[in-house]
């Protein structure tokens, strides 16, 4: 999407903010009128990155993307962030839009999936690969991760990130350096200024996905209508969680968007198709 493009789409979008419950201010764009679905993103992205899916959906619905902390309008994380802080601020949100239909994607589906497991206002509840870790993982690139944030050296921390996480698998195989000397090419400019931005609340955030890991059986008390998505060329490892959790959460079903990989709902892969799904799973086809 071009930047004129971009600039058009968010002059649709009315900003709003609302105060969660430790303080912090939280961000939020809405779009549309009709039922309120709640659009809660990635740990790379903020609500800009959404906004084509938003305006996508919006002829049926009014939808809020919001800016999970540490990102666009909201405040920081705080010094005793965790998924809790997560679920306070959706709810804030929530109380505000009175959206009971959610989307969430990637860490933003991790933090979906917990505000339904504790929220039983959640009617329907859509999942593109959610950051749900079945089994025990290796975390030593988190360890990796953390030394180079700390050193500054933002490069080596992405590609520590992008080999370690696995959502690419053509990345996950190859040298350190040789992943480096890619992304280094792939991103650059504000994209890669935008990254930067955001690589220590990423840290933060997969900790938490790390102190999750293997706890997916909590899922099964799970009762609301669920939809999980993944896309045709994503990992082998997401395409078997999706089909570990489509097992454990009991009013589920599973859906593959053919072409699309983990990054298929943000702008940059224009997600008209996974919209067309969205409009039918809640209740307009």
């Amino acid at each position: 999407m071009s930047n004129s493009t971009q600039i058009n789409n968010l002059n649709l979008f009315k900003e709003n903010t609302v105060s969660s419950h430790d303080g912090t201010t939280i961000g939020y764009r809405s779009v549309g009128k009709g039922p309120g679905i709640l659009i809660i993103h990635g740990a790379l992205s903020d609500s800009e990155d959404y906004t084509q899916l938003a305006n996508n959906l919006a002829q049926y619905f009014s939808v809020h993307i919001m800016d999970r902390r540490g990102r666009g309008m909201s405040g920081a994380q705080g010094k005793n962030y965790g998924i809790n802080k997560e679920l306070e601020d959706v709810q804030a949100v929530r109380n505000e839009t009175n959206a009971n239909f959610i989307v969430g994607h990637s860490y933003g589906g991790l933090v979906a999936l917990e505000v339904a497991r504790q929220e039983r206002t959640v009617e329907k509840l859509a999942l593109y690969e959610p950051g749900v870790f079945i089994d025990p993982q290796q975390w030593q690139w988190l360890s990796d991760y953390e030394v180079a944030i700390k050193r500054k050296d933002y490069r080596e921390a992405f590609a520590h990130f992008v080999r370690g996480i696995g959502h690419t698998p053509q990345l996950t195989k190859l040298p350190k350096w040789y992943v480096k000397f890619i992304l280094k090419i792939m991103i650059r400019g504000q994209h890669w200024d935008k990254k930067v931005s955001m690589l220590p609340e990423n840290l933060n955030e997969h900790r938490e996905v790390q102190r999750l890991s293997g706890t997916y059986g909590n899922y099964r008390s799970l009762e609301v209508d669920t939809l999980l998505m993944v896309g045709g060329k994503s990992s082998p490892f997401l395409k078997q969680m999706i089909q570990e959790l489509g097992r454990t959460i009991s009013e589920c079903r599973t859906l593959t968007i053919p072409n699309t990989d983990h990054f298929g709902l943000d702008n940059d892969h224009c997600p008209k198709d996974v919209a067309s799904h969205l409009r039918s799973f809640f209740a307009y086809e």
